[in-house]
């Protein structure tokens, strides 16, 4: 008896392991396009800091003719590549 509730305590804790891996698959921002002006709604970035300190430091980005746009994944994760903390 002690085998088959370790085997079905094993198989629970495969179940979770499993959902929380396929949870963290799940896209946490929404894919969609945005303009720059959208930036500060979305991440929380001012405009005029965004100018200043990412704009030209490798941020992702789509050309479309003359406009640039933005694809909130690669944004998302660009971000999270390139923080700095303070301790």
């Amino acid at each position: 008896m002690d085998s088959f509730v370790q085997s079905l305590a094993d198989l629970f804790k495969r179940a979770y392991e499993l959902g929380i891996e396929e949870g963290r698959k799940q896209p946490l921002v929404e894919t969609k396009m945005l303009r720059r002006k959208d930036l500060p709604e979305q991440f929380g970035i001012k405009v005029d800091a965004f100018d200043e300190y990412y704009r030209d430091k490798g941020f992702p980005y789509y050309q479309e003719g003359s406009q640039r746009k933005y694809y909130a994944p690669a944004v998302h994760l660009w971000l999270l590549n390139h923080q700095q903390h303070n301790n």
